[in-house]
């Protein structure tokens, strides 16, 4: 039987295909959809890219904050004291910290052909044994000549055993690390050397270490030789001693105590995006110099310890002293105040936060116990976004920021960050 078949069913034409204003809008929302995407990643970059700059700025502010806290903490240690404070507070001298207060412009950090100083900015110095051992004289230290105003140099002994009270003649020892003094000597490094006298904590000389006169020959027991005066380190040495530690003489002299002496300078050293041209953008860093103490020679005559960088794109580091002084009230010491008065004026009781402090009146300030050091470091961003416009910053401390560049033009596309931290000394009050 012979079948046939089915006719196919004739196509609908509604259903043959896409109309042409069904395409156009099926396009249009494709484009509309990519386009809402790329708005979103483009979002998503710019915001990844701000966190990023941010995250990066704030981590420069910590760093500065570390580097120089656990330093600037110890200023003063191995007995050197505040100093006197002269009236210029650019040519600051004091002993264990000195301050060049919002340095003029050409600034340098240790004399022709060092690093620049960022003008506007402060240069925070220290000095004392800030991160090594103090170490106890073993036996007497023996002068080679004999004459008091001529002595010239001297040796001592140092064992790592030593008594626990000198004075007292105790029995019970301690032991004391001798290695990074043997280091100095088989280095040939001429140390600044504090020596810190027996009865009188507050008279103590510093000289210069004189490896040819020293022996490391026994580890254990090594004669330390130094120089008391001859050269250009010694000529700087021997103005931050105190009293008179080797004139008269009485032989023997005794020390209390022996350590390194070191002096380390933070500032903000000038640099530009581009090396030769001062106009390009400012990539100014916080940075730390380190120079055998009351010289300009950079430590171990590497000119790169005048430049060891810190932190990026830092824009200011401004200090403030806090003294217990006769101002704001009247002294911590003789009951008739109970803390450090701040007010913002020039009657207060910290230095560098008014610019009415300066001319300093020394009278103020001399001989008067430093409590506290208050670092301000202001930060920014590594790049301009051009949709951000910063507050404007009045001063900080006793810079007046009124007419800065910093308030003007592109520099406000930067966010920055400022950091102040207070350091409570813990050998100076």
């Amino acid at each position: 039987m012979r079948r046939e078949r089915a006719p196919l069913p004739h196509a609908v034409s509604g259903e043959s295909g896409f109309t042409v204003a069904e395409l156009a809008v099926a396009l249009l929302v494709t484009i509309e959809v990519i386009l809402a995407v790329l708005l979103l990643f483009d979002f998503s970059n710019k915001l990844s890219r701000v966190q990023t700059n941010v995250t990066e700025m704030q981590q420069s502010l910590r760093i500065a904050q570390y580097d120089t806290v656990r330093l600037v903490r110890m200023t003063g240690r191995g007995g050197l004291p505040i100093g006197t404070l002269p009236a210029d507070p650019n040519n600051m001298l004091g002993t264990a910290l000195q301050v060049r207060n919002n340095v003029p412009a050409n600034s340098l950090i240790a004399g022709i052909g060092t690093q620049p100083v960022l003008t506007g900015t402060d240069v925070l110095t220290i000095r004392g044994v800030l991160s090594g051992s103090l170490y106890q004289d073993q036996a007497s230290l023996v002068l080679n000549n004999a004459t008091p105003t001529l002595a010239t140099a001297g040796t001592l002994l140092l064992t790592n055993q030593v008594r626990l009270d000198p004075i007292a003649n105790l029995s019970a020892t301690v032991t004391q690390d001798l290695s990074p003094l043997v280091k100095a000597i088989r280095d040939r490094i001429p140390e600044a050397l504090v020596l810190q006298s027996l009865t009188d904590s507050s008279t103590y000389a510093v000289v210069e270490l004189d490896p040819a006169t020293s022996d490391i020959s026994t580890p254990n027991s090594i004669t330390v030789g130094f120089r008391i005066s001859g050269d250009a380190l010694t000529a700087g040495y021997a103005p931050l001693g105190q009293g008179n530690l080797f004139n008269p003489l009485s032989p023997p002299v005794r020390i209390r105590a022996l350590g390194v002496l070191e002096e380390y300078r933070f500032y903000v050293r000038e640099e530009h995006a581009v090396s030769t041209d001062t106009n390009s953008d400012l990539t100014s860093k916080l940075a730390r110099a380190r120079v055998y103490p009351g010289t300009n020679t950079p430590y171990q005559g590497d000119p790169q310890n005048l430049a060891v960088d810190i932190a990026d794109n830092v824009t200011d580091f401004q200090v403030a002293l806090g003294f217990d002084s006769p101002l704001g009230g009247g002294s911590i010491l003789n009951g008739t105040a109970t803390s450090i008065v701040e007010d913002g004026t020039a009657n207060d009781d910290w230095l560098f936060n008014a610019k009415a402090d300066t001319p300093i009146n020394i009278a103020n300030w001399n001989n008067s116990p430093l409590y506290f050091v208050r670092l301000n470091t202001l930060v920014r961003t590594d790049r301009r976004d051009p949709q951000y416009l910063a507050p404007q910053i009045i001063k900080i401390e006793d810079r007046d920021y009124t007419g800065s560049p910093f308030n003007a033009g592109t520099n406000l596309m930067f966010r920055r960050r400022l950091l102040q931290t207070i350091i409570d000394l813990r050998n100076t009050g």
